[in-house]
C-alpha cells in the first residue's frame, strides 16, 4: 500500500436522500376580528388630557375632549367632554355627553346627557336632557318644543350703521 494511492477505483456509496413527503397539516382557520360599531360615525377626534386648544373647533363627526378648549365647539355629531375635560366657550351639536366642566352656552339639537361629575356654568337649550345625581348646573334650561320655539322666535336685533366720514 502506498502513501500516494488513489481511491478512484473505490467508490464510496453516496448517501441517498429519499424524498419523503412531509405530513400535511390541516389548514387552520384564519381568525378575523370585526370592530363592533359603537357610534354611527366611524371616526372620533380626541383632544387628549394635557392638550390646550385656544380657538374654534368645527367638526363634521364626533369629538371627545379630555383636555382644555377655549373657544366654541361646533359639531354635526356628538360632543363628549370627559371628567378631565374643560370647555370655556359654547357647544353647538347634535348630541352631547358631558362629565367635565363647561363654561358657556349649550345648544344641543337632540339629547344632552349630564354625568354626575359635570359642572355647567351657562344656559342650556336642548331637545331632551338626562341629568345624573351630583351634577352642578348654574344657568337657565330650555328644552323640548319650547327650546325649538325659542330658537325660531328669537327676536332679531338690528344693528344701526355708524356714520363714517365717507358716507356721512
Amino acid at each position: 500500500m502506498s502513501i500516494f494511492s488513489s481511491n478512484k477505483d473505490k467508490q464510496e456509496p453516496t448517501p441517498s436522500y429519499a424524498a419523503t413527503p412531509k405530513p400535511v397539516q390541516p389548514a387552520q382557520p384564519v381568525q378575523t376580528t370585526t370592530p363592533s360599531p359603537v357610534h354611527s360615525s366611524s371616526n372620533m377626534t380626541n383632544i387628549s388630557n394635557g392638550t390646550i386648544i385656544d380657538g374654534q373647533i368645527k367638526i363634521e363627526g364626533d369629538i371627545k375632549i379630555e383636555g382644555i378648549v377655549k373657544g366654541t365647539i361646533t359639531s354635526k355629531g356628538k360632543v363628549q367632554i370627559a371628567s378631565t375635560g374643560k370647555v370655556d366657550g359654547d357647544i353647538i351639536c347634535q348630541n352631547a355627553d358631558i362629565s367635565g366642566h363647561v363654561t358657556g352656552k349649550l345648544k344641543i339639537a337632540d339629547i344632552l346627557m349630564l354625568k354626575g361629575t359635570a359642572v355647567i356654568d351657562g344656559d342650556i337649550n336642548t331637545g331632551k336632557i338626562v341629568i345624573e345625581s351630583g351634577v352642578k348646573f348654574n344657568g337657565n334650561c330650555t328644552m323640548g318644543v319650547a327650546a325649538n320655539a325659542a330658537q325660531n322666535n328669537a327676536p332679531k336685533v338690528d344693528i344701526p350703521k355708524v356714520a363714517t366720514p365717507n358716507n356721512a
